[in-house]
């Protein structure tokens, strides 16, 4: 029988889902990288009679706010038996967005063999955001087999908010008064290592005004977000708040945590500036910062 590959989508359903921030739950065996591209896809072919309806669902990295870094584009396909030499059948889809997909694929595949189907997803950026592989299944001949892949994202986004900025510091007691506060940058560290940065040259940001830093491609696990403010208060150039906090993410869930942080500038007394972090899952850290340090 002449070699053709059957390629019809069954069904292509996209369900939205709110923002968080990522616990991943155990993904499938890894073929990142395994899949080949579109100069690939329809180079190899399977003869026989034998179909896989494949049914894949795909984790949300979450619909953000903000236009989002991780834009799923592409899913692909792996279809590999158990015979000497391997046949090897190849797909792909356009998938679009970062909710939760599901995907429907019909192979032509060779019978009387075990074979195990594989796939990935990559966004705008060419980066594998979901991947894994299915357990091994027999086809027969004029038979569909049918399998589903569930497959959790790999990665979560951080947005961390800094909301109505202080002009100003001042003790909270009596017969005291206030001093200049100068803020110009906005930190988010992860693990120590500084993810977003939002530094005004030559300037400072305007009281009340809310600062929002964004990052993607966490991966899912505990994980320590730093909040930093600097800024300049008389001759005093630094950081004035700072705070962290260390919490567990899982892949496709959205949450907001929160992070306290206090006056670390120069004198004594305590300021607070709270910071909500939060998906694909994303994570939101909303910062407030009083003024008040006494």
């Amino acid at each position: 029988m002449k070699t053709q590959l059957r390629n019809s989508i069954k069904n292509l359903t996209l369900a939205a889902a709110a923002f968080a921030c990522l616990h991943c739950g155990a993904n499938p065996a890894s073929v990142a990288g395994a899949i080949p591209d579109d100069k690939k896809i329809g180079e190899i072919a399977a003869d026989g009679n034998g179909v896989v309806k494949s049914t894949l669902v795909l984790g949300k990295v979450g619909a953000l706010r903000k236009g989002s870094s991780i834009s799923l584009k592409k899913l692909y396909l792996m279809a590999v038996s158990s015979a000497t030499p391997a046949d090897t059948v190849m797909d792909s889809a356009v998938v679009t967005g970062n909710d939760a997909v599901t995907v429907t694929r019909s192979l032509s595949l060779k019978p009387l063999r075990n074979w195990v189907v594989s796939a990935k997803t990559v966004d705008q950026k060419d980066s594998v955001i979901h991947s894994g592989s299915s357990a091994s299944f027999f086809v027969k001949p004029a038979d569909t087999a049918e399998v589903s892949l569930n497959l959790s994202s790999r990665f979560a986004m951080y947005q961390a908010n800094f909301s109505s900025l202080p002009d100003s510091i001042f003790a909270n007691q009596p017969g005291t008064g206030k001093d200049k506060l100068n803020l110009n940058r906005m930190v988010l560290k992860i693990d120590g290592v500084v993810k977003s940065d939002s530094l005004i040259v030559g300037g400072y940001f305007t009281a009340g005004q809310n600062v929002n830093l964004y990052f993607d491609y966490i991966t899912p696990g505990s994980h320590t977000v730093t909040l930093e403010a600097h800024g300049a208060l008389h001759t005093y150039s630094g950081i004035m708040f700072s705070g962290s906090a260390t919490f567990s993410v899982a892949s496709g869930v959205d949450e907001n945590k929160a992070v306290t942080l206090n006056w670390v500038g120069p004198g004594t007394g305590t300021g607070k500036l709270t910071v909500n972090v939060g998906k694909v899952g994303k994570v939101i850290v909303s910062g407030g910062i009083t003024g008040a340090i006494l």
